[in-house]
């Protein structure tokens, strides 16, 4: 007969064994949508087969089955995987020692000039979330189903705003001092998704197609990127 101590540790190294056991799934799961990842940024969502996943995974089928029904329930798991390292990119533009002191122009500059190394350094990111939307669109996914996806991004929406409002209240953010314009009549939110919307269709279409013709040559993405975001920005100031 087991003593108290006994059914205690036994009810320990049971606790212990589940632990470890989903901390291996989590492992398999987070290798599977690794794997994943790398193949869709390589060769579009379309094009790859849930064999091939597992085959990269060195999984059997089957198990790639068990973990993920389908493959597009693997698709939005990939994108919320990617939108969280970029995630974590961005974070260093506003986790840096004096930040909070800076202006809302300048706090907004650091944050965009993430832009031009993304596309130098995350450039399948950019091809990712390319192939994302084209496949979404074409698979009619429900908005229901991009829910988790749609708050990997919302984190970032707000510490841009953030910055465009302190900008506009401390003055450093004036659109050159024309107060009835159009931009200056503009909704943080519409100048958010304006201003982040245009910037990450350059980064797709480059990170695409930049060295694909000659022409393209003639001027470097990061290049192309930066004076993107210098328009930008000189027509806020």
């Amino acid at each position: 007969m087991l003593t108290e101590t006994d059914r205690g540790m036994c009810m320990q190294a049971a606790e212990k064994r589940r632990l470890e056991q989903e901390m291996l799934k989590a492992e398999r799961i987070r290798h599977i949508i690794e794997c994943s990842f790398g193949l869709f940024a390589d060769k579009g969502i379309e094009t790859i087969s849930m064999n091939e996943i597992a085959n990269q995974a060195e999984i059997g089928v089957a198990s790639l089955y068990r973990y993920f029904s389908t493959k597009e329930d693997l698709a939005i798991e990939a994108a919320i995987y990617a939108w969280k390292i970029e995630e974590d990119l961005f974070n260093k533009a506003f986790s840096f020692e004096g930040y909070d002191d800076l202006n809302g122009y300048d706090q907004l500059s650091s944050m965009l000039d993430i832009f031009t190394d993304a596309l130098a350094t995350q450039s399948s990111f950019f091809r990712f979330v390319n192939y994302f939307d084209a496949f979404i669109k074409r698979e009619k996914v429900s908005l229901g189903r991009l829910t988790k996806y749609e708050e990997a991004i919302t984190g970032l929406k707000d510490i841009v705003v953030c910055a465009i409002k302190k900008g506009r209240k401390d003055g450093s953010i004036s659109f050159g001092g024309k107060k009835d314009s159009e931009l200056a009549k503009a909704s943080d939110d519409e100048i958010y998704f304006t201003v982040m919307h245009s910037l990450f269709s350059l980064a797709q279409k480059l990170s695409l197609s930049g060295e694909m013709l000659n022409m393209n040559m003639e001027v470097r993405p990061e290049k192309q990127m930066n004076l993107a975001i210098r328009f930008f920005l000189e027509a806020l100031k």
